[in-house]
């Protein structure tokens, strides 16, 4: 997946980009690989520190700013390539997810694919949701918030 990439969070916040806290005591960990990840390649993948505003673009959309946060961030931007190769990025969330709280987002291929990531309990879950010809992610997720919604009995 070398393509642009559309990257929308839908929890613990709803938009473009990705924003996860990052557990109690594990910063300098999560520092200390992100800093080694970055100077191996291109990630898209930023650490900001609570009580700071959480500030970051978006390649693809609106920037996100949110005001400053109780807890450290992982930030994930959404938009450009991955420079250092889809699977590395994966693998290189998936070495984070020990000190990441739960999330849930998903990345969308320019052309091909959909993807979900779950963080939860320390780790990464990932599985294509989708592929075999361009679908726009948000009408993806809205699909799936609509068939959550009918088998619940809410609509």
């Amino acid at each position: 997946m070398g393509n642009q990439l559309e990257i929308r969070q839908l929890w613990p916040r709803e938009g473009l980009g990705v924003v996860i806290p990052v557990r109690s005591g594990c910063a300098n960990e999560v520092i200390q690989r992100l800093g080694t990840f970055e100077e191996q390649c291109r990630f898209y993948t930023y650490f900001s520190s609570k009580g700071t505003p959480v500030e970051f673009p978006n390649m693809d959309g609106p920037n996100v700013s949110l005001a400053p946060q109780p807890h450290d961030h992982v930030v994930i931007q959404s938009g450009g390539k991955m420079w250092c190769g889809y699977n590395a990025w994966v693998e290189r969330l998936g070495a984070l997810a020990e000190y990441l709280e739960d999330s849930l987002f998903f990345v969308g291929d320019e052309e091909f694919y959909i993807d979900e990531f779950q963080l939860s309990n320390g780790k990464l879950h990932y599985c294509r949701v989708h592929e075999g010809g361009w679908r726009p992610l948000s009408d993806f997720i809205e699909s799936l918030m609509t068939l959550t919604r009918q088998e619940s009995g809410d609509e």
